[in-house]
């Protein structure tokens, strides 16, 4: 019985710190928040949309603070008509804090001639967003919002890096 006492009780102060998370908490509490959480993060584009919380600085670029999968489409897909992935292998992402990206756009819908053009971006990664932690309850929909803070995207740990 005095097992059981402690256990709920237990419970109770873990689900209290956790109930206490707020934009005051730092991101270090908030990320190791046990509980219903989303952490919704503005990307950074690297090949592929990378989440801000998942990069450091690293001189004039930004890159995966860890190694990511280099995920492959295995052919054909499967008997069920789904598309397979395959991991192949890992590495570390980055782009330039100011970045240059040129992406071709084509239209077709004239006739049988196919018109291309580039259009060239331009622009500069800001290291400071604005993160939103919302709380999702079971498959309560949609999740309720409960603060936006400030993220600032921290610098690389060399040791990081294999």
């Amino acid at each position: 019985m005095k097992n059981m006492i402690l256990a709920i009780a237990a419970l109770i102060v873990g689900q209290t710190a956790n109930a206490a998370i707020s934009a005051n908490s730092s991101w270090e509490e908030i990320f190791a928040a046990k509980g219903p959480y989303q952490i919704v993060a503005p990307a950074v584009y690297m090949g592929r949309a990378i989440d801000y919380t998942f990069v450091c600085v690293d001189g004039n670029e930004l890159r995966t603070q860890k190694p990511v999968d280099i995920v492959v489409t295995k052919q054909p897909t499967n008997q069920n008509g789904r598309t397979e992935f395959e991991v192949v292998g890992s590495e570390i992402l980055s782009t330039p804090i100011n970045y240059t990206q040129t992406e071709s756009f084509c239209d077709s819908s004239k006739g049988d001639k196919t018109v291309c053009r580039d259009v060239t971006y331009t622009g500069t990664y800001p290291l400071t967003v604005n993160v939103k932690v919302y709380s999702q309850v079971g498959n309560e929909a949609p999740a309720r919002l409960l603060f936006t803070k400030a993220y600032t995207v921290p610098a690389c740990e060399s040791a990081s890096v294999n």
